[in-house]
């Protein structure tokens, strides 16, 4: 019997994931373990394995199609085998419910309803018909009666549903390739899951044909990029974090003198043990971790049941890919070694931007870092990686005229950007915190003591 392909459910908070692309085709030989196809969840890109070795019988979902946790993609089996007919799916959908019992009406009554003209503003239905209605969220004034006088029976309305299940079984791509290319789809039969239209039921449309637009398609001097998938995910967790929040920002400038010169002395070592480079981002997130557990409110979380104190630390980065944020993380950081967290974090953020992380890798954060000192920004405000109590943003190193015993001399500084949430830290902890912080990058050789 052939085995079917699911849409897996990578975390507890996945209720739909996207197929990405398909890494195999139909016909082709597949092995137990092998990858098959990629997939965006609400966190990352993941590929889906095979669960047994065969012959990928039949693809159910096309690219970029958007299905619910454990809907069927494709079939494996052996060559030539028979998979399950996706029509019985679509009947089982418009079959009604146990509870309710069928309506039979005479047919003599029936041949009334023809020549009825329904009054304007008054529907006549069964009881049942207004719950199938309800149900489905259909307002039954759309819906003509065949039933005595016009009313309208619980065929009726299952009849509208299938109806509009009809209109709306086509793939996005596909709907928008007919209407670029004028295909009419009225008669097409889909091959797609529960009867879906795709590009490849399209006439003269292959798996080889260049699309006539593109998923961002300009209309005169505007483009609309889509809001799905992870974008769609990254707005509604800003929206919930600055709209839930009450934020405040804390800016403190640090002296980066004795960062650099830290960076200096060891560099060559840290090259030499672990094969890469110590960056800035590296120190600053050490340090970091450090003053965490000396201030525990600062890597806190808000539950149900109160302030969550964490006493180990599990650092998220904000990470750009292809301009879209994702922000891993690394746990334990509060007990690695600086060569450690080089190592930890420089895997991560590689395999980030290969879209190569497990779910488990994007969950479970207590602080995040987020640095666009790169970019030479000077100041910004980060909103709060939700359910974290705080955010630390770093900026760019600036050469800025400052007085030192005196004196106006020219020296590397960098502005710290806090923010934190005042539900969970009162102003002055925040600013103990930061002002600590400032002390220890202003001193890193204290933090290897």
């Amino acid at each position: 019997m052939a085995t079917e392909v699911i849409m897996p459910k990578a975390g507890m908070s996945m209720e739909v994931g996207t197929v990405v692309k398909w890494l195999k085709k139909e016909g082709d030989l597949v092995e137990k373990g092998e990858p098959i196809l990629e997939i965006l969840t609400d966190k990352v890109n993941m590929e889906v394995e095979a669960e047994v070795s065969g012959v990928l019988l039949k693809i159910l979902a096309e690219k970029e199609e958007e299905l619910p946790v454990f809907t069927v993609l494709a079939y494996i089996g052996d060559a030539g085998e028979v998979i399950p007919d996706q029509s019985d799916k679509l009947q089982e959908k418009n079959t009604p419910p146990a509870d309710v019992k069928p309506e039979i009406e005479v047919d003599q009554k029936a041949t009334e309803a023809k020549d009825y003209q329904k009054p304007p503003g008054k529907v006549r239905a069964t009881p049942a018909s207004r719950k199938e209605a309800k149900k489905n969220n259909i307002d039954l004034i759309d819906i003509d009666g065949n039933g005595p006088k016009g009313r309208i029976q619980l065929q009726d309305v299952l009849d509208y549903v299938a109806h509009l299940d009809k209109e709306s079984k086509i793939t996005p791509l596909a709907k928008r390739i007919s209407e670029v290319d004028g295909i009419d789809t009225s008669n097409i039969t889909g091959s797609g899951f529960d009867g879906k239209i795709t590009k490849r039921d399209l006439p003269g449309i292959n798996e080889q044909s260049t699309p006539t637009f593109k998923e961002s398609e300009s209309v005169g001097e505007t483009t609309l990029i889509p809001m799905k998938g992870v974008r769609k995910v990254i707005a509604d967790r800003m929206s919930e974090s600055y709209f839930s929040v009450p934020a405040v920002v804390l800016n403190m400038d640090v002296n980066m003198t004795n960062v650099k010169a830290f960076r200096e002395q060891i560099r060559d070592s840290i090259q030499e043990s672990t094969g890469m480079k110590i960056t800035f981002t590296d120190i600053i997130t050490f340090i970091v971790s450090k003053a965490l557990i000396k201030y525990p409110i600062m890597n806190a979380s808000l539950t149900d049941e109160g302030i969550v104190l964490h006493h180990y630390v599990n650092m998220a980065m904000a990470v750009d890919v292809n301009n879209t944020l994702k922000v891993p993380v690394v746990k334990g950081v509060d007990k690695m070694s600086l060569s450690e967290v080089v190592v930890a974090f420089k895997d991560l953020i590689t395999r980030t931007k290969e879209n190569k992380l497990s779910p488990n890798e994007m969950e479970g954060s207590t602080f995040t870092i987020s640095n666009l000192g790169g970019y030479g920004i000077s100041s910004f405000s980060p909103i709060i990686n939700l359910p974290n109590a705080a955010i630390l943003g770093v900026n760019a190193i600036i050469d800025r005229v400052v007085a030192v015993e005196g004196e106006m001399v020219i020296q590397p500084m960098m502005t710290l950007s806090l923010t934190f949430d005042h539900r969970i830290v009162d102003g002055a902890p925040a600013a103990e915190f930061l002002a600590y912080l400032k002390k220890l990058m202003e001193n890193p050789i204290t933090t290897l003591i």
